[in-house]
């Protein structure tokens, strides 16, 4: 693995099939979910609010598809 540090930005080099392409899909999401965030405005309690909601429909969304399996 090779780490560069340039002016603007990091570079990590990882050999082909040392990690699983699912993992570093995740971890670019995670990076772009903390960039998205750095520049939100939004306060915790709306956040939270947001989070509530979408929990919600999941819920939702899921029961519906249990009752209709049923």
């Amino acid at each position: 693995m090779k780490i560069t540090n340039k002016k603007d930005e990091l570079l990590i080099s990882i050999p082909k099939g040392l990690i699983d392409v699912q993992d570093i899909q995740d971890f670019l999401d995670f990076i772009r979910y903390k960039m998205i965030i750095s520049k939100s405005e939004a306060k915790e309690a709306e956040i939270e609010s947001v989070v509530e909601e979408i929990n919600q429909q999941l819920r939702e969304h899921n029961q519906s598809f249990v009752d209709a399996r049923l």
